[in-house]
C-alpha cells in the first residue's frame, strides 16, 4: 500500500512539474505575430539594419557580435527578461548563428529579428514589426485608442539592402501569426516578384489580412490593394481574391479584384457539407502601368 502510495504521489509531483513548466514559458502579447515559442527552434533573419549580439540576455556587457539586416539565425531559446523599445515590450532570444565559418550563440531582443523567413534565389524579403503605431480618436475621456502596428518590408541580396516600404496593420486578433509567400511577376510588366504578407487570427470570425507588394526590376516596392478573408464556419463567409495576368482569365497588366459574400442555409449537399447562398459580389480591375511603376483604379465594376 504505501508503495502504491509513493508511487502515486510522485507521479502527481511529475505532473505538476509538468504543469508549473508550461505555465513558466513567457508570453509577450507585443510579439505574438512572430510565433515563436520557448520549446522550438526557430529559422529568422535580422530585421534590425545593425543588431547586437549579447553574450546573456541583457545589456550590461559590451556586444560580442554585430548582425546585419538578412544575416541567418536560428532561436533556440526564449528568456522571460524583457525590453520595451519603440512601445513594443518583448524578450531576450538565445540565438545560433554562422559569423566567418565559425558557429556562434548569443542573445539579441526579439524585435530585432524578422518573422516568417522569405526568399526567392538569393533575394531575401526581410519582414518585421517596427513599432507600434497606435491612433487616438475623440476628445478628453471620451479618447479611444486603436492599436496597430508599423510593419517593415526589407529587400536584401548579399548583405545590401535593396528597398524598403512599410505599411500599417491592426493590433488585434488578426495580429495573432504573420507569414508570407513570394510569387512570380505573376505576368506584370517590369515585375520580378509579388509578395503577399499575411496577419492572420486563423481563427472562425478573424479576418486574415493579406498586402501585397511588387518587387520591380528597378528594385522599388510598390503596394498593391489589399485583401480580406474572414469566415464563421456555420455562418457566413467573406472571400477576396486577386487575378493576376498569367493566371486563368487574367488580362495584360491588369489585376482583377473578386469579392463573394455568403451566408449559411440549413441545406447539406450529398456528402453531408453545409450549402452556402451567395449574398453579394463585386469585381473591379485595377490596372498596372509597369513603366512608371503605379497601380491605379478601379477602372470598372
Amino acid at each position: 500500500m504505501f508503495a502504491v502510495m509513493k508511487t502515486l504521489i510522485l507521479f502527481l509531483f511529475l505532473g505538476l512539474g509538468e504543469f508549473v513548466f508550461a505555465q513558466d514559458e513567457p508570453y509577450f502579447p507585443d510579439m505574438r505575430s512572430w510565433n515563436i515559442h520557448n520549446s522550438d527552434t526557430a529559422d529568422r533573419y535580422i530585421f534590425a539594419d545593425t543588431a547586437l549580439v549579447r553574450v546573456s540576455p541583457d545589456t550590461k556587457q559590451a556586444p560580442a557580435d554585430t548582425l546585419f539586416a538578412g544575416d541567418n539565425i536560428t532561436v533556440t531559446g526564449v528568456m522571460p527578461n524583457a525590453l520595451t523599445i519603440r512601445g513594443l515590450k518583448g524578450p531576450w532570444l538565445k540565438i545560433r548563428y554562422t559569423k566567418n565559418g565559425e558557429v556562434r550563440n548569443g542573445y539579441v531582443w526579439q524585435g530585432l529579428i524578422s518573422c516568417d523567413p522569405l526568399r526567392r534565389g538569393d533575394v531575401k524579403f526581410v519582414v518585421g514589426i517596427e513599432r507600434r503605431a497606435d491612433s487616438i480618436s475623440g476628445t478628453g475621456k471620451y479618447k479611444d485608442t486603436t492599436k496597430r502596428f508599423l510593419v517593415k518590408i526589407k529587400v536584401v541580396k548579399q548583405g545590401a539592402i535593396l528597398a524598403k516600404t512599410t505599411f500599417i496593420t491592426y493590433d488585434d486578433e488578426s495580429a495573432n501569426f504573420c507569414y508570407g509567400k513570394v510569387m512570380s511577376g505573376m505576368g506584370l510588366s517590369n515585375v520580378q516578384n509579388m509578395i503577399n504578407i499575411t496577419f492572420s487570427g486563423e481563427a472562425c470570425g478573424i479576418s486574415s489580412y493579406h498586402n501585397y507588394f511588387a518587387f520591380t526590376k528597378s528594385e522599388q516596392l510598390v503596394r498593391f490593394p489589399i485583401k480580406e478573408n474572414v469566415s464563421d464556419a456555420g455562418a457566413f463567409a467573406h472571400t477576396e481574391s486577386f487575378i493576376f495576368p498569367n493566371e486563368k482569365d487574367g488580362k495584360p497588366d491588369m489585376v482583377i479584384w473578386k469579392m463573394v459574400n455568403e451566408e449559411a442555409t440549413e441545406k447539406e449537399d450529398k456528402n453531408g457539407n453545409q450549402i452556402y447562398k451567395v449574398t453579394d459580389k463585386k469585381s473591379i480591375i485595377y490596372t498596372w502601368d509597369g513603366v512608371s511603376e503605379k497601380i491605379s483604379g478601379p477602372a470598372n465594376k
